[in-house]
């Protein structure tokens, strides 16, 4: 199931106080051209009852559980998060480009480099602190936050086990001196489609290992993902597909507009 598929339809049930057949379905997603069947809504359909988030009525076809509304608040905040993150990237300049891939750079080097130093310097209490924040990074992935906040406060603790005030100052420098960077960083997951969950638990399996050259090496490999991932989404704003979004973005917002105003959407 992708993502999209799975919020229209949601979203579409949300509206349907009496409940929403999978033909009605059907008919909305081909307004939004996603390329949907009757058998595949039918399969979505039967693994959201699965889930919990939707539930039959009568003959009427389905409506929303209170999971299920939980859970489209989710998709509500994660779409926004996304939308935000595809202007931002398709608003930013070449040269802008190349400027936050040389922050991101010297950032792995500074980071990557408190990372060996905390493999040696590390007290048990700190490594206390940062299994914590990676085991409620874990516990919030599927949540609204992502775990995200838990995700900086790792590279927080990390810095500060390194005892190099010198180096943890030019870190916090150089994070402060692009916002831009430090936005795009955050909604990381969103952006690159993956956690940073699985490298954080490489990075403090290094540390506890009080292994230098492998939390530098994984610290290292934590920043390319990211780095990497950004430069195809750069090459991507300026592609034909990204281009393409925004007519059906467009569509997607007059089908809405036409459901909220009891008009039915034409085909």
């Amino acid at each position: 199931m992708t993502p999209d598929l799975e919020y229209e339809i949601l979203d579409k049930i949300a509206v349907s106080a009496d409940g929403i057949g999978s033909g009605s379905l059907l008919l909305h997603l081909q307004d939004l051209e996603l390329g949907t069947s009757q058998a595949t809504v039918g399969r979505v359909l039967r693994l959201l009852d699965h889930r919990g988030l939707t539930a039959r009525v009568s003959n009427k076809g389905r409506v929303l559980t209170p999971a299920g509304r939980h859970h489209l608040k989710d998709l509500h905040h994660k779409e926004r998060l996304r939308s935000w993150a595809d202007a931002a990237l398709r608003e930013t300049k070449p040269t802008t480009q190349a400027e936050i891939l040389l922050v991101l750079e010297a950032l792995c080097c500074v980071e990557s480099r408190l990372a060996a130093l905390a493999a040696e310097h590390a007290t048990p209490q700190q490594l206390d602190r940062m299994r914590k924040a990676l085991s409620e990074q874990r516990c919030r992935l599927r949540s609204a936050s992502r775990g995200k906040v838990q995700g900086l406060e790792f590279h927080e603790l990390v810095a500060r086990a390194a005892d190099n005030r010198y180096l943890k100052s030019a870190c916090e420098m150089i994070w402060s001196w692009n916002k831009t960077v430090h936005d795009l960083w955050t909604e990381a997951d969103l952006i690159i489609g993956r956690s940073s969950y699985p490298d954080h638990v490489r990075v403090l399996a290094a540390i506890e290992n009080r292994d230098p050259g492998a939390a530098h090496l994984a610290m290292e490999a934590h920043f390319a993902v990211f780095i990497r991932g950004l430069k195809g989404r750069f090459r991507e704003s300026l592609s034909r597909t990204v281009r393409a979004r925004q007519p059906r973005a467009a569509r997607r917002a007059a089908v809405r507009s036409r459901t909220v105003s009891g008009r039915p959407a034409s085909r």
